[in-house]
């Protein structure tokens, strides 16, 4: 993944170990050219002090960066090493999600790392947790690390989608990236598939009709379609993985048994009321698979086009 060059890191002062931090020098690791900014938001109490005059309020703002900087190049320290370019950076935000986007979208990154948070159920429906908001708006490739190790030889799976046919270039684009990070960790590329059977009410009223048989033709036409694509793309049928059952249960079932170490995945970076009923799969799964997440969605996908 040469490509990626400058590296955007989110640090969490909270954390015992930072995990982006890590996973980008595992980037540095293979391409010294990598210049990775550690970035540490603090909320912005600007609109809180009413009672400051707007020279106190900027010389107030100025220490609190100044102690931030100071505690944020601590806890870089650690995991400085020779010929690595990381540079420490705070900024205010009173959302920590948007002033992510907005540190993407105002200066040339070409990747976001950041460690995974846990969030509930009622997350999901009442909250927009800081990981779903940037994979639905950032403008960049996302890393969504995980605590393990990064070794080489792992296992690489790609999630392909062949649900309709836009989905097609996204597939090819996920595997291109895969094929980047595969070329310089030595890794092996699986292919992994869903096919859910979501039967019509109606064909269970049809007089001697058998379920399984709708099932295994499901099942497949799945099968047919992503063994295609291997084909086309070199890569071997053993590598190949399907099972029936949703994206949510199959993915990260099979990322399991394979001993992922990195998931590609695109986002269809859905928003709203949509995105509560329908949801998205990468964020459906991003607490079940235990590995990377490298997810693009629709505005890194076009990038890519």
């Amino acid at each position: 993944m040469k490509k990626y060059i400058n590296l955007l890191v989110v640090i969490e002062p909270k954390r015992e170990r930072q995990v982006a931090l890590s996973r980008a020098i595992e980037f540095a690791r293979y391409n010294p050219q990598v210049k990775i900014t550690a970035l540490r938001l603090v909320y912005d109490f600007s609109y809180d002090l009413h009672i400051l005059n707007k020279n106190k309020e900027s010389k107030t703002k100025e220490d609190v960066q100044d102690v931030h900087i100071h505690n944020l190049e601590k806890i870089i320290a650690p995991y400085a090493k020779d010929n690595v370019n990381i540079e420490p950076k705070v900024i205010f935000a009173k959302d920590i999600g948007q002033g992510i986007v907005k540190e993407m979208m105002d200066n040339k990154y070409d990747l976001l790392i950041k460690g995974a948070n846990n969030h509930g159920i009622l997350d999901s429906i009442i909250f927009t947790p800081i990981d779903w908001y940037v994979l639905r708006n950032s403008p960049l490739p996302v890393i969504i690390a995980k605590e393990h190790s990064w070794s080489d030889g792992g296992n690489i799976v790609v999630a392909l989608d062949f649900t309709t046919s836009s989905k097609k270039l996204t597939n090819i684009i996920l595997l291109r990236e895969a094929q980047l990070l595969s070329t310089i960790t030595g890794g092996t590329i699986h292919l992994v598939n869903s096919a859910p059977v979501l039967m019509p009410t109606i064909m269970l009223e049809v007089p001697n009709y058998a379920p399984e048989v709708y099932t295994e033709n499901v099942l497949k036409e799945h099968k047919r379609r992503l063994e295609d694509f291997a084909r086309q793309h070199n890569i071997p049928l053993e590598n190949c993985h399907i099972a029936e059952g949703m994206p949510y249960d199959v993915i990260p079932n099979l990322c399991k048994q394979l001993n992922a170490k990195t998931v590609f995945i695109g986002s269809a970076g859905r928003q709203g009321v949509s995105a509560a009923l329908i949801g998205n799969t990468c964020e459906e799964i991003v607490d079940y698979i235990d590995a990377d997440l490298i997810v693009l969605n629709q505005k890194t996908l076009h990038k890519s086009a």
